[in-house]
């Protein structure tokens, strides 16, 4: 039990980071994926193991959105609408996470 709500306080922490990406420029996402890699252990076992790989998974799929949006600027501004998509689903990925985590649910 202490094992579980150690894993859910540092999945909050993580949370917290990735919404601070909003205000940093998306570095605190680099800091999130860290503390999910380096603390991973702690959750293993519980059902906040599944938020950890659904912060981790965010991390990625943001990352490559990013770059596709970033590297597609140039056609026409298609890059823009590319970066606005992945923006609204980065949200989205932070709130439902967040929300299940706050209501003890696993993802």
């Amino acid at each position: 039990m202490a094992n579980e709500q150690g894993a859910r306080n540092l999945a909050i922490l993580v949370y917290a980071l990735q919404s601070a990406a909003f205000f940093t420029g998306g570095l605190t996402l680099l800091g999130a994926v860290i503390v999910n890699y380096v603390k991973r252990d702690i959750a293993n076992g519980t059902w906040v193991d599944s938020h950890f790989d659904w912060q981790i998974s965010t991390f990625w799929w943001n990352l490559l959105g990013t770059i596709v949006g970033t590297g597609t600027v140039f056609l026409l501004g298609l890059g823009y609408v590319v970066l606005a998509v992945v923006w609204i689903w980065l949200v989205y990925r932070i709130a439902k996470g967040w929300l299940r985590l706050l209501a003890n649910e696993a993802m």
